[in-house]
C-alpha cells in the first residue's frame, strides 16, 4: 500500500453482497453491482437486517459499472455520485468474476478507471492468471497472493490477488 487511506469500495460480481457488507466498516461508501436481480434484492436486504447504511446495490452487468449514469444513492434523499466519480487513489475494486475471468470490455474500463488497488477473488486459478498479466501490464504490482482450498481432495480453489497501482506510474 502507499498509504493512502482507502475510503471507497466498488465490489464487481457482488451476489449478495458477501465482500461489500463484510467490509462496509472500513470504508465511508460502498458499491456493489451484480448482474442477478435477486442477488441485488438479497444484497439490499442484508445491508438492511445488519444496519450497514453505506451500501449501496445495482443489478446491471459488471461491464458497466465505471460508465453506468446510475448514481449511487444510499437513500431517497441523498443526490447520489457516479461510481466513475469516486476517488481513484482512494478506491478499492473488488472482483470475484465468474470461471471465466473477467471480460475484455470489463478489464478495460477497469485499466482506464485505475483504481489505487485491485482485490481479486478467483475460483479459476488459470483464468486468474490470464486476467492478472494484464492487470500487470496496465500499471499494477501483484503485492499478495493466497490460495484457499474449500473444498479438500478435489481440483477446485479460490485464490485471492492483491494488485497496487505502481507508484513509478
Amino acid at each position: 500500500a502507499d498509504g493512502n487511506e482507502m475510503t471507497h469500495l466498488i465490489d464487481c460480481y457482488c451476489g449478495s453482497g458477501l465482500f461489500c457488507l463484510s467490509s462496509a466498516k472500513y470504508f465511508k461508501l460502498c458499491a456493489g453491482i451484480e448482474i442477478n436481480e435477486k442477488a441485488i434484492e438479497e444484497a439490499t436486504a442484508n445491508a438492511e437486517l445488519n444496519s450497514v447504511n453505506n451500501c449501496a446495490f445495482v443489478a446491471a452487468s459488471a461491464e458497466a459499472i465505471f460508465e453506468s449514469k446510475n448514481k449511487v444513492k444510499l437513500s431517497r434523499d441523498d443526490d447520489g455520485v457516479l461510481v466513475d466519480d469516486f476517488p481513484r487513489e482512494s478506491t478499492v475494486v473488488i472482483v470475484d468474476p465468474p470461471r471465466k475471468g473477467c471480460s475484455e470490455e470489463f478489464l478495460d474500463q477497469l485499466y482506464k478507471y485505475s483504481p489505487q488497488r485491485v482485490v481479486y477473488m478467483s475460483c479459476d486459478p488459470a483464468t486468474q492468471a490470464r486476467d492478472a498479466k494484464g492487470i500487470v501490464a496496465n500499471g499494477y504490482e501483484l503485492v499478495s497472493t493466497q490460495p484457499f482450498d474449500l473444498f479438500p481432495q478435489t481440483r477446485h480453489i479460490e485464490c485471492l490477488c492483491v494488485f497496487e497501482k505502481r507508484k513509478n506510474l
